[in-house]
């Protein structure tokens, strides 16, 4: 009987550890699998009164992985014709399997800026976005914890249409 026993708990610490190791693999096939892209620039928003600028745009990380994954942080820069404009960071994003589309904004008071959207939009209205940045997931065991991560690199220039208006400022 002592025997059936200890090659029960054979066969199990087997199926244990080979149940690790196919969770080990799965993570890192989803980790191979992420990728991340800005996929427009779609507005760049101009306040004269407050010289406030606000501009944009949407991410798509893509996770043709098994498993879903949680986006630790977004972080971005934009600058506005080759001018610094300002950066953010978007946390805590849970993401499934497929594509998932992130838009953010930035709003920004620069008087430097402001100023030569002015006279851009006297001179026709458009200028060049450029918005860099990158993705930052954690690969977690269970969920919980921390094995690695993985950064996913992110930049598009695009030439878009300034516009004044009554917009919303916040944020």
């Amino acid at each position: 009987m002592g025997f059936h026993i200890t090659r029960l708990w054979g066969y199990l610490t087997g199926l244990i550890v080979i149940g690790i190791i196919i969770y080990l693999i799965l993570l890192y096939v989803t980790a191979q699998s992420l990728a991340a892209k800005v996929t427009g620039i779609e507005s760049v928003g101009f306040d004269p009164l407050s010289n406030s600028v606000k501009t944009c745009f949407t991410v798509q990380v893509n996770n043709t992985g098994p498993l879903d994954v949680t986006i630790e942080k977004i972080y971005y820069k934009i600058y506005v014709d080759n001018k610094y404009l300002g950066e953010g960071v978007k946390k805590n994003i849970i993401i499934g399997k497929g594509s998932s589309n992130i838009k953010l904004c930035l709003t920004a008071e620069s008087k430097a800026i402001a100023d030569s959207l002015a006279e851009i939009m006297v001179h026709g209205g458009k200028v060049n976005v450029t918005v860099e940045g990158y993705v930052e997931i954690p690969i977690k065991s269970f969920g919980v914890i921390k094995l690695w991560t993985v950064q996913l690199p992110f930049k598009k220039t695009v030439e878009v249409n300034i516009y004044t208006s009554k917009i919303k400022w916040g944020g």
